[in-house]
């Protein structure tokens, strides 16, 4: 009993000094935000980022905006994808899927050129759809869903089917509900990973006042450290909003498909 009440503290000891190490980074920013050289300790930049200026609110919530799009978007595309590979027949599905699973693990770089060549062609460069159009068109989603979509048993697919209802009823009154889990999974990851975009939108825009709060951060100026704190701490806002609200639907995502 002693050995096993040793073993709890030390994996107790061991994942508090964890923790805190992992929250030193938010501490720090947290409380910078209140340090200023000329005065010291002050809240003039929460001040100045929450109400005192519209600029860093204005960038925050156009920012907001794409990510929004962009998850949307991507649901909306992952979904029908999703169901096709997972309970639709038709020819070359394996080899698209195997297609699909090499794009995924492709990094960003390299499809920084093409897509920059077709927005070039499709004269979206400098704009909003520059970024929206790529985020929209990302296999991970896609992947997620299909994996979630395979979990749904055949049986229930096919007595919806005997009962009458057709491909779209069947997606979304039968499918959708039950791989509720994987939806919010993906949309959760399109999201977080369309907030913290920093390549896209230095290769794809090239008006600064468009550039999104995440790669404004980098201009800040020195002097300005107190506020690049702050808007540090609004930028963090959003995705612990959603994973405050989502983290069971998202850990019921990533283990739904093997689960079943």
């Amino acid at each position: 009993m002693r050995k096993r009440e040793k073993r709890h503290v030390w994996t107790t000891l061991f994942a508090g000094i964890v923790i805190f190490l992992c929250l030193v980074p938010f501490l720090v920013v947290f409380v910078g935000g209140f340090w200023q050289e000329e005065t010291g300790v002050s809240v003039q930049a929460y001040y100045d980022v929450f109400l005192g200026s519209p600029r860093y609110l204005f960038r925050f919530w156009r920012s907001l905006g794409l990510c929004l799009c962009i998850t949307v978007g991507q649901i909306i595309v992952s979904v029908m994808a999703g169901y096709g590979f997972a309970k639709c027949t038709f020819p070359g599905k394996g080899v698209m899927y195997f297609f699909l699973m090499i794009l995924m693990v492709l990094p960003l770089q390299v499809t920084l050129v093409p897509n920059y060549i077709m927005l070039d062609q499709m004269d979206l460069l400098g704009t909003d759809g520059a970024l929206i159009l790529p985020g929209i068109f990302v296999p991970l989603g896609t992947f997620i869903i299909t994996q979630s979509f395979r979990a749904v048993p055949d049986d229930v697919v096919d007595v919806a089917r005997l009962d009458g209802c057709g491909l779209w009823r069947i997606l979304l009154q039968v499918a959708v509900p039950i791989a509720k889990g994987g939806i919010v999974c993906a949309g959760l990851l399109a999201f977080l990973d369309a907030w913290n975009m920093v390549e896209q939108p230095i290769a794809y825009l090239k008006d600064f006042t468009k550039y999104p709060i995440s790669v404004a951060l980098a201009y800040v100026t020195p002097s300005e450290s107190a506020r690049q704190f702050v808007c540090c701490v609004l930028v963090m806002l959003p995705p612990l909003f959603l994973f405050s609200c989502f983290h069971r639907e998202m850990v019921e995502g990533i283990v739904f498909g093997e689960e079943k």
